[in-house]
């Protein structure tokens, strides 16, 4: 047995196995009873708790001042 000769058998061997499971899709496609349509389920909205953001604090570079202080410059100190 020469391999071109096996190879055309391996390839006729899946072929036939394409068709019959082609053949058994489109026979369950027929002998499948017809499905009753299906009730829509339209979905309920729940309403949900959201809380505010809460405040936060951020570093600021530069100091806030109170009603009345005075700000001091920065001054700079000899070695």
């Amino acid at each position: 047995m020469s391999i071109l000769s096996r190879n055309i058998t391996i390839v006729i061997i899946i072929l036939i196995l394409v068709v019959l499971a082609g053949y058994l899709v489109w026979i369950r496609s027929k002998l499948a009873p017809v499905a009753t349509p299906q009730v829509q389920i339209t979905p309920t909205i729940i309403p949900t708790l959201t809380l505010a953001p809460l405040p936060t604090a951020s570093p600021s570079a530069t100091p806030t001042l109170t009603k009345g202080q005075k700000q001091a410059s920065p001054t700079a100190k000899p070695k």
